[in-house]
């Protein structure tokens, strides 16, 4: 079930790196990220509180997540509840895709060459 789950969870954000036209990221870019993230008085070091302080924060991001997937709140995760959060997430997703497309679109039919 967890790795059900787990794929649930890859699969979403695999999927949501690759619905938006971006440009390539540099291969290190993910890992710079959170390092911003974590390095909170940005001194380009990230001390002892700073770690603990981001780990904290990324543990509360699961809970909120796992909230989201326990959709009947029994804080258990069945497989329908995993592939409901997962379709939803993917059909916001094309939402936002098709939102963008339209804006361009929009701003194509606008221009005068």
């Amino acid at each position: 079930m967890i790795k059900f789950i787990t794929f649930i969870f890859v699969s979403c954000f695999c999927v949501s790196a690759l619905a938006f036209d971006q440009k390539p990221r540099e291969p290190f870019q993910p890992l710079k990220d959170l390092f911003k993230q974590a390095d909170k008085n940005k001194d380009g070091e990230i001390s002892y509180v700073e770690h603990e302080d981001f780990i904290a924060m990324q543990a509360n991001k699961g809970r909120e997540r796992f909230a989201e997937l326990d959709a009947d709140g029994n804080n258990s995760v069945s497989k329908k509840e995993a592939r409901d959060f997962a379709v939803k997430k993917l059909k916001k997703m094309q939402r936002k895709r098709e939102n963008m497309m339209d804006e361009r679109i929009r701003k194509l039919e606008g221009w005068d060459g």
